[in-house]
């Protein structure tokens, strides 16, 4: 069995199957995904369901070019909180490899890596692990698709590729791929990759904020638990359970299991314990959120949304209402006091 990988991942899918008179809810049974989950991202199930996704909506509509589509369907919003690290970043080159290094919070069965050459050409390499390649071809179309199509977004339309290059054979007739990458595409080649001119990746983002570049890619290697920090003898329950809280926040993959899981307790047990010392686990979320919150707000320059996300909600409105009941105010007029 393949790693997870956010369900994110489905953003527009059903849609897209809808216009194509197919019935998403058979085809994702039949794939072994969770339809009603479909639009939770803190949901997981294994990337090989995904894969296996695809090739079914392929061969039922007959449509070769369907990872393709669905990548055109997609934006930088797949890829959860590590979206964040990307348009936060300084440049181009400083986006892709904190994406490629966070990308395990996405799915850890893709890998992204930066080739940088030593003349006028490099490449983002991609590769799908643990999967067999002849049988992952749209999932593998999908994967450079959709990377290539974030990078359009985040330069605001300056991209071109110089070449996208496939290790598998040619599925589909050239316009699907001419549609998708506007450049030559080439098959049975060494690598899955993108091929882009060298001094591309010098290029800056609008959206560069260092700021918050350093607080996620902060919060991100922070996830990495430290067990020994968390389970020393008489360490009362509900500061192990509010360190690990603080750490899986932002990630999108906060919730009474987890942490029971990395606490080594029955979620049963966690219950009693953190009762026992006169506490819930939504008071700890709550009182973690409440101390963050502070803190990001202490700085203007994150946008609000971008708090939310590092806060563990999908939606900025669900933060605001949450924000309402800690201090009574919304965010803003909470800004505004401090002033």
């Amino acid at each position: 069995m393949t790693a997870p990988v956010r369900a994110s991942c489905l953003n527009n899918f059903v849609l897209l199957i809808e216009e194509l008179q197919g019935n998403p809810k058979d085809l994702f049974v039949r794939a072994g995904i969770d339809y009603s989950q479909r639009d939770d991202d803190n949901y997981f199930f294994p990337y090989q369901c995904f894969i296996d996704l695809l090739e079914l909506c392929a061969q039922d509509l007959k449509l070769l070019d369907f990872g393709l589509r669905l990548a055109m369907r997609q934006d930088q919003t797949i890829l959860g909180p590590v979206a964040f690290l990307a348009l936060s970043a300084h440049d181009v080159r400083s986006a892709l490899i904190s994406v490629s290094k966070f990308l395990y919070h996405f799915t850890p069965a893709i890998s992204l890596r930066l080739k940088e050459g030593e003349g006028q050409s490099s490449y983002v390499c991609l590769e799908l692990l643990n999967t067999n390649n002849n049988d992952s071809r749209q999932a593998v179309e999908h994967a450079v698709a959709c990377t290539l199509h974030i990078i359009h977004l985040m330069t605001e339309g300056k991209f071109k590729a110089r070449s996208v290059q496939f290790r598998h054979g040619k599925m589909s007739p050239d316009k699907p791929y001419q549609n998708a990458f506007n450049c030559p595409t080439l098959f049975k080649q060494e690598h899955d990759a993108i091929e882009l001119d060298s001094n591309f990746l010098d290029l800056e983002l609008s959206s560069h904020n260092p700021q918050l570049h350093d607080l996620v890619s902060n919060y991100f290697s922070m996830v990495e638990i430290d067990s020994s920090s968390t389970s020393k003898p008489n360490t009362p329950t509900s500061k192990q359970a509010r360190h690990l809280i603080g750490k899986l926040l932002p990630t999108g993959e906060l919730s009474r299991p987890v942490i029971a899981e990395n606490m080594k307790l029955h979620e049963r047990a966690l219950h009693r314990k953190l009762q026992a010392e006169g506490y819930t686990f939504e008071a700890l979320v709550d009182e973690v959120r409440i101390t963050e919150a502070k803190k990001l707000l202490s700085n203007e320059t994150i946008p609000m949304s971008q708090i939310a996300g590092l806060l563990g909600y999908n939606e900025q409105s669900s933060f605001n209402r949450a924000f309402k009941r800690w201090f009574n105010m919304t965010p803003k007029q909470y800004l505004q006091s401090k002033h």
